[in-house]
């Protein structure tokens, strides 16, 4: 009797000519041939077995086995994206920390074949499945010393496909360089592979930007529903600019970082704090405005990844690789330390109310923030932080907390409230110098919101109503920044010192941007009294 085992059950140890070797100067391999693998047994299959149900055996690009190959057995039993890719771009990038960065390895199962001819070659060409699959991923490094490294991942239903290049020699500080983003790169895949997607980045961005000048990612998943649709995700950064775009069924979303200008650039902490606030907000934002969970997961998950890596230098130098200017404690304390960034969030409109077709269910949410430094010299600069939100969302509310809304074409559905949310927020911090010397140090900050809610009940509008909210705060730091403060007479020069630093450390707080009223109304309350020169209005 005749049995054929399953690839996955073959241990025959490759030969040394097909061994991953470190050799990092060999070319890559002559162009392989489909192979098969086919292990006899008198005792698997009984005479009377069913042609039709004889599996024909997994066909290889090439015979060459290695940790890529092993990955790709193992992972190709799951019909799911991130089964398939399971594993394989942290393999992928194992091997080039071996110096093994020159491959292609490809395997498809033939369809199931009506005689049980199993010495019969296979007319399917595994290799035709490199950049042909429904899903794919590809990633492209480049070193500082300029080589191009590129790998490529498709799965589609019938096989995998997998392929690496360089387009040069790597050094070994590169070759581990590139080892070392492994579990970063597996991260992002198995990201994109979950049923609701996730921006895993922050392993990709923990790069060496000592050794790696850029790192780009692009993956295309297909989403097998009804009806079929493709995500996307492309992500790139190098030492300043950081973006990532994202499209699929639940929408879409853009965030882009600049990291440039360093000067401008918190400590650890400092960074850490306004993360952290901003986090809040985005929640603040999701929950008023009913945003897709998803999506906005993926907002705060891709802000904080884009904004990792990133360090203000060292040491106080004016050099154009770190700003402009050479920026005091009293600069820094109105900015918010994170570099500046644009994030967008669009979320799919959807129209659940048949009976009125203009009601549509949307959430659209921006946030930026703008740097600028400008003068004439170090001793006439300015510098301006403007930050700004705005949320644009809709949807229906049932009149029933607990009871899920089912709208239809018949009236008796027709029990919910429809809202409108617009809502802005911006803060605008700025100092300015002359001969040296500190002349303006501003903040304000404004909060505008508004919500139409209209309450329907068996169809009929019951009621119309918009509420309102307009805050807004000025205040002159001046008093706060400038070199003299009244109220330090008699005091000893470290008492003041310690005075000062408190009152930046309090302000570094108050710069961030409060999108809301409630947030902002208790920041402000706070004081209980405008400081001198200060003057606020609700």
């Amino acid at each position: 009797m005749i049995s054929i085992s399953p690839l996955s059950s073959w241990n025959s140890t490759p030969s040394r000519a097909s061994a991953v070797t470190p050799n990092r100067t060999q070319a890559p391999p002559p162009a392989p041939t489909p192979s098969t693998i086919v292990a006899l047994s008198p005792e698997s299959v009984n005479d009377s077995t069913p042609a039709a149900l004889v599996k024909p055996p997994m066909v290889w690009e090439s015979a060459t086995r290695d940790k890529v190959s092993e990955a790709m057995t193992k992972s190709f039993s799951s019909f799911a994206f991130g089964g398939r890719f399971s594993g394989l771009g942290a393999a992928m990038l194992g091997q080039a920390k071996l110096g093994n960065y020159n491959f292609s390895q490809a395997m498809r199962q033939p369809p199931p074949s009506t005689t049980p001819n199993i010495y019969a070659a296979s007319g399917i060409a595994p290799g035709s499945l490199h950049g042909n699959g429904e899903d794919r991923v590809s990633l492209s490094i480049t070193t500082k010393s300029g080589v191009e490294v590129k790998l490529s991942l498709d799965s589609q239903g019938d096989g995998l496909a997998v392929n690496m290049t360089t387009s040069g020699d790597l050094s070994d500080a590169e070759a581990s360089a590139l080892g070392e983003l492994a579990k970063g790169f597996q991260e992002a895949i198995d990201g994109m592979g979950q049923s609701t997607p996730k921006l895993k980045l922050e392993g990709l961005m923990q790069f060496d930007q000592k050794v790696l000048e850029s790192v780009k990612l692009h993956a295309e998943v297909k989403v097998r529903g009804e009806p079929e649709s493709i995500q996307t995700l492309d992500f790139q950064a190098d030492g300043a600019q950081r973006k990532v775009s994202f499209s699929g069924v639940a929408g879409s979303l853009d965030l882009k970082v600049d990291a440039s200008a360093l000067n401008t650039l918190g400590s650890r902490e400092r960074q850490a704090k306004a993360l952290d606030s901003y986090m809040k907000q985005f929640d603040q934002a999701a929950s008023r405005g009913h945003g897709d969970a998803g999506l906005v997961a993926m907002l705060k998950d891709g802000f904080t990844a884009l904004h990792s890596n990133t360090a203000a230098p060292q040491a106080a130098t004016d050099s154009p690789e770190t700003g402009k200017w050479r920026l005091a404690a009293e600069d820094k304390s109105i900015l918010t330390g994170l570099a500046d960034f644009s994030a967008s969030v669009s979320q799919a409109v959807k129209f659940s109310n048949p009976m009125r077709s203009t009601e549509k269910d949307g959430f659209n949410y921006e946030v930026s923030q703008k740097t600028e430094q400008a003068g004439a010299s170090q001793d006439a600069r300015s510098l301006r932080q403007q930050q700004q939100s705005k949320l644009s969302a809709s949807f229906h509310q049932t009149l029933v907390p607990g009871v899920p809304l089912r709208l239809t074409a018949n009236t008796e559905s027709q029990n919910y409230t429809y809202h409108q949310i617009e809502d802005t927020a911006s803060s605008d911090a700025q100092v300015a110098y002359k001969d040296g010397k500190m002349v303006k140090a501003s903040l304000r900050q404004e909060a505008n919101q508004s919500e139409h809610v209209m309450k329907y009940f068996l169809g009929k509008l019951e009621s119309d109503k918009t509420t309102p909210g307009n805050y807004s705060v000025l205040r002159d730091l001046l008093p706060v920044l400038g070199p003299y403060r009244t109220g330090e007479l008699g005091m000893t020069p470290e008492k003041k010192a310690e005075q000062r630093q408190q009152a930046m450390l309090t302000l570094s707080d108050d710069v961030l941007l409060q999108s809301y009223a409630g947030q902002t109304i208790s920041l402000w309350q706070a004081d209980l009294l405008p400081e001198e020169g200060e003057t606020a209005a609700v």
